[in-house]
């Protein structure tokens, strides 16, 4: 075994397992920092890689300046330099599905399909989307199951549901492709992946708890209970 296997192996060894249902998921099974202290096992090519990843697949590190085809743009790129074919794959995979949303958002808004050479979405379902825009699952069930029930809780405004499934979605994505990958570059990745989806999640969770904690409050004190704003 290599040093770099031998460093993997004692990473992933030393994190907590995820839950196997994402909706078990109470707490995070490790904080960020202490996260980030176990990464510091990664040779400085495969941490590099991992940033790159994460600065693709999650907003939050996204510029809100960028548009489509600088995301597009900064995508390729990032897939690229990847050797590894499941990771590119990955992105690929993640890529797609926000293409398909922002399909689904933009037919809502009543814009039309995006223009033949224009600079928009990222992979295979490009053209299947422009060609199918007024069709509700673009011709792409076939491929994503999903996308009827996404576009339905999205034109209804059931922002809840519709993030419970989008988050569900990569939840056993992960799980599905990481089940041959356990001491390796490819199974770390996977797992912080699973992380940020864990982060989100009990973001929700403590959101809509906090939403019942005022709902409670307000019951309780009627006409002197007065939110406070900002």
């Amino acid at each position: 075994m290599s040093q770099n296997q031998t460093g993997y192996a004692m990473l992933m060894a030393s994190l907590p397992p995820h839950s196997l249902s994402l909706w078990d998921v109470k707490n995070k099974p490790i904080s960020r920092l202490h996260l980030e202290r176990r990464l510091t096992l990664l040779n400085d090519a495969d941490r590099q890689q991992l940033s790159a990843i994460e600065s693709i697949l999650h907003w939050a590190r996204i510029s809100t300046d960028n548009d489509d085809q600088t995301i597009a743009v900064a995508t390729e790129q990032v897939i690229q330099s990847l050797a590894k074919p499941l990771l590119r794959d990955v992105i690929t995979w993640r890529m797609e599905i926000r293409t398909i949303m922002a399909a689904i958002r933009m037919r809502k808004l009543g814009m039309d399909a995006p223009a033949k050479n224009e600079p928009w979405g990222y992979g295979q379902v490009v053209p299947f989307v422009r060609k199918n825009w007024v069709v509700d699952d673009f011709s792409l069930s076939h491929r994503f199951a999903w996308i009827n029930q996404a576009n339905t809780l999205f034109t209804t405004e059931q922002s809840v549901e519709l993030e419970k499934l989008l988050l569900n979605l990569s939840w056993e994505y992960y799980a599905s492709i990481g089940h041959s990958h356990y001491f390796d570059f490819e199974a770390v990745v996977i797992y912080v992946l699973r992380w940020n989806i864990v982060n989100r999640w009990v973001q929700c969770n403590e959101q809509e708890a906090m939403q019942q904690f005022e709902l409670l409050v307000k019951k309780g004190l009627g006409d002197f209970y007065h939110p406070v704003t900002e």
